[in-house]
């Protein structure tokens, strides 16, 4: 080997050296940057006499696969997290079944009303205390109804909300595509570029879930779990949301999810926000519907003095039941004026029936009896209303109460798994990722020692050239 080669290779040595420091020095400056992903310089043969001349490659420390798994349960946590978030303030207004506050408490209370009354039919007290009850049972219904709207309200809010934000990420991880596929791929070339596109992926995983592929020209392709593609090259297909059902499209295709057969995603604060939309808040609010209608209906059929197509002492905003109006029935639920004597009614109409144009005999208990006789009667039930199809109305307001609590409990379940899998994975993308300072200084003495042996060299090298020189 000739001495211009050895000086070749050292010099090639020094600048690897030099590029390994120049990789440490980064990687202690960026030790709490967050996103940032630790660099390594592998050292290879890059040629030159007898392959020996030193290359430094620079290598970013990212397993792919922890880093999906970490988004997927980041995907899982923010689902599970929207239930909780969405509906905490109605179930605060709902109560629980024992709680005074809730509709199940507030019916078995009007039922002991009815009890006092049909002993003491004529008391003018009990049955002014009677009707307190019904409009305490009302009132129950109608702000729980109310509160149900503001969630979904604040859903609608948030899953338009949600989509804009998803866009941004997708228009800017487009946008970084188009950086990467002119960037350079030595030391201070793409690195930086990467790590931003990581944080955009890791802030995209709480909103869904998602499948990514490096292209080999540099840039990253993403596409929902169900193979719609949401980003190919710097070309971003940007959502559209519908705020009312819950509908999602990128670029017309249809990703709502759930769907049947669908392109979407399952996971994420969209997929929970779009299902709250679509299925839990309607079928809550059918529950409350149905609660309504079995009150309206039944005191309508128990009250002999209710004419057919007028209303018993439940009543539709004033009017009688109509089955082509169910919905919304619950927050439009009503006292019968002509029980309530400061709109002109007269009390003695709960012992004798709404309907009634002249007091009965103040020791009557039939038509009393026949409205607490309600209470012990199962009714049809709609099936899709999910709570059973032959209940008690009573039992039917404990069911409904229990449910729309535990929808709650299901998902505070699953949040704690979630948040526990996160954790985990997040751990062991840091050991993968993350900047260990100890070892990066412990690095730079084994730097330090190689520069020094590669500086060694050249000093030898000099001093060869020199003593040639003065031969000559």
């Amino acid at each position: 080997m000739s001495i211009s080669s050895a000086y070749t290779i050292a010099r090639s040595g020094l600048h690897s050296t030099g590029g390994r420091a120049s990789l440490v020095a980064g990687n202690i400056a960026n030790a709490q940057t967050a996103g940032y992903v630790r660099r390594e310089g592998v050292q290879v043969s890059g040629g030159g006499v007898q392959g020996s001349v030193v290359e430094l490659r620079m290598v970013r420390q990212i397993d792919e696969r922890l880093a999906g798994m970490t988004r997927g349960a980041s995907a899982e946590l923010g689902s599970a997290k929207v239930t909780g978030e969405i509906l905490g303030g109605y179930l605060l207004t709902l109560g629980q079944p024992g709680d005074e506050v809730s509709p199940a408490a507030r019916m078995a209370d009007f039922q002991v009303g009815l009890d006092l009354l049909a002993n003491n039919p004529s008391d003018a007290s009990v049955q002014g205390d009677v009707l307190k009850r019904a409009n305490s049972l009302v009132t129950s219904l109608n702000s729980v109804a109310s509160a149900l709207e503001r969630s979904r309200a604040q859903a609608s809010d948030s899953f338009e909300t949600g989509v804009a934000q998803v866009n941004d990420a997708l228009s800017g991880i487009a946008a970084l595509n188009k950086q990467l596929s002119g960037a350079s791929t030595d030391i201070s070339g793409a690195g930086g570029l990467m790590d931003e596109m990581n944080r955009r992926l890791d802030a995209l995983g709480e909103h869904l879930d998602f499948q990514t592929r490096w292209e080999a020209d540099g840039t990253l392709t993403l596409h929902t779990s169900g193979g719609t593609e949401l980003v190919q090259g710097d070309e971003a297909s940007l959502l559209t949301a519908n705020g009312q059902t819950g509908a999602l499209f990128a670029d017309g295709v249809d990703i709502t999810p759930g769907q049947a057969g669908g392109r979407g995603f399952t996971s994420g604060r969209l997929a929970a926000l779009s299902d709250m939309l679509s299925s839990v808040i309607p079928q809550m609010n059918l529950q409350l519907d149905e609660l309504a209608r079995g009150l309206v209906q039944s005191f309508e059929a128990a009250d002999a003095t209710v004419a057919p197509g007028d209303p018993g002492l439940f009543t539709d905003a004033g009017a009688a039941f109509n089955p082509a109006n169910i919905d919304g029935l619950a927050g439009r639920l009503t006292v019968n004026a002509s029980v309530q004597p400061e709109q002109g009614g007269a009390l003695w109409r709960l012992r004798d029936g709404v309907g009634a144009v002249a007091p009965g005999a103040p020791g009557a208990t039939d038509q009393i009896n026949a409205l607490i006789g309600i209470f012990d009667e199962s009714q049809a039930m709609d099936v899709a209303a999910g709570l059973g199809t032959n209940l008690r109305l009573g039992d039917y307001a404990a069911e409904l109460v229990g449910h729309h609590h535990n929808t709650r409990v299901t998902a505070d379940a699953r949040a704690q798994t979630a948040n526990i899998r996160l954790v985990s994975y997040e751990d062991g993308r840091s050991n993968v990722e993350g900047v260990n300072v100890d070892t990066e200084l412990q690095k730079l003495l084994e730097i330090e020692q190689a520069y020094g042996a590669n500086s060694q060299v050249l000093s030898s090298l000099t001093d060869m050239i020199d003593s040639l020189l003065n031969a000559v």
